[in-house]
């Protein structure tokens, strides 16, 4: 089983069937229930939200909402790493200073204890309210959803990028470790939703990278439509292929005895 589906990556599903010669299901995204539920429903006034002792932010999903409300659309870049990986301590500054530099209005998460306690001094009140750091907890689907985020500076783990791909916003990706490196080339060259925000990862990224690749992503009309109709195809829920695959895959263990499935396995 893959956490993935069909029209993400059909290719390599086959691919993979056809080396391991044995049956292989694409069961995925697998992702919280709230994403699948209708995008406004994330942006309602009135939406609840449940206390989580990990959810320690300076900003409240309300002020957030607030925030991306009073900019225009499609201008936004949310820059995020998630919560276990982060660019390296040189590299940080290089990212303040081309925030800075860039005229895009921005979200910047920026986790509790990444980067060795890294905070951009200074780049606050520089941007005024064209900038939004994010200490902590963010509301990741809700930014996503919001008709003003344009692009997503991303470390393309598999649940941002999929998030992302599925609200049709294109990634400019920043892989540190793992797979991220294989989503990026699945966002740039298979899917064509955005780009990698330079070509050498084994080098540090520097500003200038990362201020021609926020300005590339964010101009590209092309790459922009290529998301829309791509993310179109999650705007029903979660995926056809996925819910069929989920039951051929219980159709191929249950007439199996107990001992058959173990030897399966």
């Amino acid at each position: 089983m893959f956490n993935t589906c069909d029209f993400l990556e059909r290719p390599f599903i086959e691919y993979m069937k056809t080396q391991m010669g044995m049956p292989v299901w694409g069961v995925g995204p697998l992702l919280p229930e709230t994403y699948w539920k209708p995008s406004d429903s994330l942006l309602l006034p009135e939406r609840p939200m449940k206390p989580h002792h990990w959810r320690q932010s300076n900003y409240t999903e309300d002020d957030v909402a607030r925030w991306l409300d009073s900019k225009p659309r499609g201008s936004v870049l949310y820059v995020a790493f998630g919560s276990e990986v982060c660019p390296t301590v040189e590299e940080y500054p290089h990212l303040a200073s081309a925030l800075e530099e860039s005229t895009r209005p921005f979200i910047w998460v920026i986790q509790s204890g990444s980067g060795d306690g890294y905070y951009p001094d200074g780049l606050n009140s520089k941007a005024g309210e064209r900038g939004l750091i994010i200490c902590g907890w963010a509301p990741q689907v809700l930014i996503l959803s919001h008709k003003s985020t344009g692009g997503f500076l991303s470390h393309c783990g598999w649940n941002s990028t999929v998030e992302a791909i599925g609200r049709g916003v294109p990634i400019l990706g920043w892989p540190i470790r793992g797979d991220q490196f294989y989503n990026a080339k699945l966002v740039g060259k298979h899917l064509k939703v955005g780009y990698g925000v330079c070509e050498d990862f084994t080098e540090m990224v520097k500003k200038e990278d990362i201020v021609e690749g926020i300005e590339r992503l964010m101009g590209d009309e092309g790459v922009k439509r290529q998301a829309m109709e791509i993310g179109k195809r999650l705007e029903d829920g979660f995926p056809a292929s996925s819910v069929a695959a989920l039951d051929v895959l219980v159709d191929f263990i249950r007439p199996k005895t107990s001992s058959e499935v173990y030897r399966i396995v």
